[in-house]
């Protein structure tokens, strides 16, 4: 057996009240190993003949890609996988920018907003994308981004209407969400929002009030928490609602307070709360950004604090059920072929980072066949160029992570995920959940981002 099958390289273990766990990113299940078969299991790896290895540990760990033959090239079957999810074309997701200008004015933003808002004729161009491309389609998916996509709603709606009529005709799925500031958000915009199938809106909300006005101020200077919150009363009859709280070194201690606020407005339970982080973000452009001194937290400071933010989301009754990263293809729209970000003005982009941004337009849509050099360095991003990511046990799960960040030096650090630097948390987590009987877990066999014991 032994000569045979090894350990795959990305494997994490945790020890937890006895037991062994395992968790491996490529399949993206967790094994459960009592400790007698946690050790036999090791020696028949080190080559004993008598290691009292049971064929049902042997198994469950090949089928969960725990164990992999000898010579099989782990490496080059995530970059298969990244290739073949990278050049997807069965379907096309568009951010849409539908307005430029906003009516907040966060010191943070990345984006260099000018008013405007999406013209017919650029409407005209992203329908006929879509037309091109409805014959070979199995999925349509819409971001309405701003900007404050709200403030360009004539445009939201009109290509809402028209790219519900098209998936229907032709029998294709169709999937949207809209990232707003919520300030707009009142009954008849909620209303609008479902009835063209709208299922899912990000908000955000940095703290508790005085917190929340400072860093998202309305351009006037006004506040604009507690219209937000008030629009979340209406908002989650309609849609499904994640709060995001952009998080540094400024607000991290007040979040507490928010959650207290939100869970006493009765929303425990009625809508899920995450943590963001703030990066900021200088490439060349006038963007806030660019000249934020907010006291960013690095990527593994970050990752501390999430799982600690998310300790106080369950205990307010605000966390989305607790679970394990998936196996993922390739990670972004920036690196996907047929995925587009299309400003107000019918600029093409990538990267959500690059909105706004004129030294990072890659094309117009009035001319998306005919991109400019930009686009190659997204998508010829190779993650598994960098030695460092290849030996990480968190690349089948994030796959290089934030491109944005791999390919500019000063934002290098931040281009991972959380799990390089909490995945035994992650784990415990995700194991304890299971034991509260949060998660429900099969008690035989391999299933994805669920425990298994073995018997």
């Amino acid at each position: 057996m032994s000569t045979l099958f090894r350990e795959s390289q990305y494997n994490v273990w945790v020890e937890h009240q006895g037991s062994f766990y395992v968790y491996n990113g490529i399949g993206g299940g967790l094994l459960r190993l009592p400790a007698v078969d946690y050790w036999a299991l090791h020696r028949c790896l080190a080559g004993e003949n008598d290691s009292g290895c049971s064929r049902k540990v042997l198994y469950d760990m090949m089928l969960g890609r725990m164990l992999v033959p000898v010579d099989f090239d782990e490496v080059e079957m995530l970059a298969s996988r990244y290739r073949a999810t990278q050049a997807d074309l069965s379907r096309l997701a568009l951010t849409l920018v539908t307005s430029l200008g906003c009516n907040f004015n966060c010191p943070y933003c990345f984006e260099a907003k000018e008013p405007s808002v999406m013209s017919a004729e650029v409407q005209t161009a992203v329908l006929a994308l879509v037309d091109e491309q409805l014959p070979t389609l199995k999925t349509l998916a819409v971001t309405w981004y701003g900007g404050e996509p709200l403030i360009g709603r004539r445009p939201l709606y009109a290509l809402s209407d028209a790219f519900i009529a098209r998936c229907d005709r032709a029998g294709i799925t169709y999937e949207a969400s809209i990232i707003t500031n919520g300030f707009l958000l009142d009954v008849p915009t909620c209303r609008a929002l479902k009835a063209r199938r709208i299922g899912h809106a990000q908000i955000t909300l940095d703290g508790p009030p005085e917190v929340h006005d400072a860093r998202r101020p309305q351009r006037s200077g006004l506040g604009s928490f507690h219209r937000i919150v008030a629009n979340l009363h209406c908002a989650i009859e309609y849609l499904n609602i994640s709060i995001r709280v952009n998080i540094d070194a400024g607000n991290l201690h007040r979040t507490e307070e928010l959650l207290q606020i939100l869970a006493a407005e009765g929303l425990a339970g009625r809508l899920t709360v995450y943590p963001g982080q703030v990066v900021g973000i200088d490439d060349g452009g006038s963007a806030p950004s660019a000249t934020y001194r907010g006291c960013c937290l690095s990527n593994a400071e970050f990752a501390r604090a999430e799982q600690q933010f998310l300790a106080l989301c369950r205990r307010y009754g605000f966390a989305a059920p607790v679970s394990l990263p998936r196996p993922s293809g390739a990670p972004c729209t920036a690196v996907r072929r047929n995925e587009l970000i299309v400003g107000s003005r019918g600029e093409l982009y990538k990267c959500f980072d690059s909105v706004g941004n004129p030294n990072e337009v890659v094309g117009d849509i009035r001319d998306y066949h005919h991109p400019n050099g930009r686009l190659a360095r997204w998508l010829k991003y190779d993650p598994f160029a960098d030695p460092e990511c290849r030996a990480c046990p968190a690349l089948p799960v994030c796959m290089g992570g934030c491109a944005h960040h791999a390919m500019n030096p000063k934002l290098y650090d931040n281009r991972c995920g959380t799990f390089r630097h909490t995945w035994r948390e992650q784990i415990l987590s995700f194991i304890e959940a299971a034991e509260r009987g949060e998660i429900r877990a099969p008690a035989t066999g391999h299933s994805l981002n669920r425990p298994i014991e073995t018997r």
